[in-house]
């Protein structure tokens, strides 16, 4: 290869990666929004100027007993003692809606300026008042047919409701927000965008395609998605306050205050994972949304920012082809490295100063690439002339005059899918009573643990985590990209996790056993909501019975269940438990692990 081909093959290098900067696949797109968690966790906002109070609803109240609405009214009751200037609620107060204690805790949601949190449902349903949130014609926003609602009393009662819906990307981590959502056809805001809207005097927002107006402040909205800074759990400790010790008065509510209600438990289901944490509960992300609104500081991506990460790529390869043609390697490296540098901190200045997120990195390790290979080449190609010159040149000439030459060649004068899935589906074995008598801070820590362990486990074995839910981990393989021997590979996840997880209950007393269950078979997989970056997930026959199967392990007493056609195809892994009646399902021949006696489940 002449020195033409190698810097034709390094400049090509260039182009491809400024294409796939500009095309963004899923995997460079997944790639960078890591980059942008590590960028705002490493340089994040200054703290707010009005920070919102969280209250965290615990198992039981202030006498011991367990969390019911009566205890929900006596903390309404407090928080509107304390006079907020807004009360947020990421609970969804639906059903039971004749009890008694409803008519307190409906004048209580009227004094206390509250917004009630609403989710989305697929089928047509659930009454909600009309909104004064304007929205621009054309603006994309996330549609539902119908809602899951508060009672109507409640809903009456209250300033007014908002969606507490959290998309997930394709690796499950909250990243966005909707700014707001489309039940029905008529829009209403997130929970964050009406409390900071009530902090606004109430001011009618407009949403349009790529801001949202809220009083005199704009903020980037991007398909109808704003993205957030995710606090870490040490932020949490600062703004919250148990709830059963706000009602025992051992914590006092701040005055004029912006309150969020909600809980950490897992069984409450709000626990997701942010590029903070991966079981930050539903109410933390709330408050970083509405504490980020307010300050008027949200992150956001340029439309522009993918050309201007290829034209980095193109600048530096082509100044790197340059300098390694008129200076020697370790000054061109060096001069290389210092534009680098001015790229990564100009990102970095841009992101303080302005929110605006830009790659820091790919264009960087693109460059130093390109770099690398024309070393490389050019390396190749002394090494050929030298070898070629050597074979020739030996025949006429001394040794010493061949190596002379060798050495300074300048002496001579003469380059939404269907596909068959392994679903993977975990949760602990009585897990609710085990953690009854930690509070909330233990509860997330102790799990934080758990999933480092068991997400770790299954990433290593070349699966994708579709969700967190509770204290369950939902794993599917030979997904988003084709993985040759998925069903080996999940077969030996699940006997990596019992061994993992058995010694994990060693060292946390009280800890159950994690559950396992595995099938195979086609699903349907793509995103659900509005837009590539809502939640990625799987729908089939498959995933659903590994969900049983993690079930029936209660019916065998094992901790591993294993559907009929993972079976099949692995008979060598697996032995038989016989045959069992699966929900939704019927008669079904279940399989378990061939495990060593050492990892066999506890009589």
């Amino acid at each position: 290869m002449s020195r033409n081909l190698w810097s034709a093959a390094v400049l090509a290098a260039c182009l491809a990666v400024a294409a796939l900067l500009v095309l963004s696949p899923p995997w460079l797109a997944l790639w960078q929004e890591r980059i942008f968690d590590r960028l705002m966790l490493t340089l994040p906002p200054a703290t707010p100027a009005q920070p919102v109070t969280v209250i965290d609803i615990g198992a039981t109240d202030d006498l011991g007993q367990p969390w019911d609405r009566t205890a929900t009214a006596r903390l309404v009751a407090r928080i509107v003692a304390a006079k907020p200037q807004a009360t947020g609620f990421d609970i969804v107060f639906s059903g039971a809606c004749d009890r008694p204690v409803n008519a307190a805790l409906a004048h209580g949601f009227a004094q206390a300026r509250s917004v009630l949190g609403f989710l989305l449902a697929a089928t047509p349903g659930g009454a909600l008042p009309p909104d004064n949130l304007a929205v621009a014609e054309g603006t994309a926003l996330w549609s539902a047919a119908g809602a899951e609602t508060p009672c109507p009393a409640f809903t009456a009662a209250a300033t007014t409701v908002a969606s507490v819906a959290l998309p997930g990307d394709g690796d499950a981590a909250v990243r966005r927000l909707p700014a707001a959502v489309s039940v029905d056809g008529m829009a209403y805001p997130s929970l964050p965008v009406a409390l900071a809207r009530l902090a606004h005097d109430g001011s009618g927002p407009l949403l349009t395609a790529r801001a949202l107006r809220l009083g005199k402040t704009l903020l980037p909205v991007s398909g109808g998605m704003m993205r957030f800074v995710p606090s870490a759990p040490d932020h949490w400790i600062g703004r919250t306050l148990p709830a059963a010790g706000v009602l025992s008065g051992e914590f006092r509510l701040p005055e004029d205050a912006l309150i969020l209600v909600g809980s950490s438990l897992p069984e409450a289901g709000g626990l997701r994972p942010t590029a903070a944490s991966p079981v930050a509960p539903s109410v933390q992300i709330m408050a970083d949304m509405t504490e980020q609104i307010l300050a008027g500081h949200l992150p956001w991506r340029p439309d522009w920012g993918k050309a201007a990460e290829a034209l980095v790529v193109l600048v530096l390869g082509l100044a790197g082809l340059w300098l390694l043609a008129t200076l020697p390697p370790v000054g061109a490296s060096l001069i290389l490295a210092a534009g680098g540098l001015l790229w990564a901190g100009a990102v970095m200045l841009l992101w303080r100063s302005s929110g605006l997120l830009l790659d820091p990195v790919s264009p960087l390790l693109a460059a130093f690439g390109a770099l690398a290979l024309a070393l490389l080449s050019r390396a190749a190609l002394a090494s050929r002339a030298e070898r070629a010159l050597r074979a020739r040149m030996a025949q006429l000439v001394p040794p010493a005059l061949v190596s002379r030459i060798a050495a300074d060649p300048g002496l001579m004068r003469l380059e939404g899918e269907l596909r068959e899935v392994t679903a993977l589906f975990t949760d602990i074995e009585g897990f609710s009573i085990a953690t009854a008598e930690m509070g909330p801070r233990e509860m997330v820590a102790l799990l934080d643990a758990y999933f480092a362990l068991t997400c770790g486990i299954v990433l290593k074995h070349g699966g994708m985590i579709d969700k967190l839910v509770g204290d369950s981990v939902h794993a599917l393989f030979n997904a988003p990209l084709d993985q040759p021997g998925h069903e080996a590979a999940a077969l030996a996840c699940a006997a990596d996790l019992m061994s993992a997880t058995e010694r994990f209950r060693t060292t946390h007393g009280g800890f159950g056993r994690t559950r396992i269950g595995l099938e195979t078979g086609p699903a349907v997989l793509g995103d659900v909501g509005h837009g590539g970056r809502i939640d990625y997930t799987a729908h089939g026959a498959a995933v659903n019975l590994a969900a049983r199967l993690q079930e029936a392990n209660k019916r065998f007493g094992t901790a591993c269940c294993i559907g009929p056609e993972l079976a099949r195809r692995c008979p060598e892994t697996v032995r038989p438990l016989g045959e069992a009646d699966i929900r939704s399902f019927g008669p079904l021949p279940l399989y378990t692990l061939r495990t060593p006696a050492s990892h066999s489940p506890e009589k």
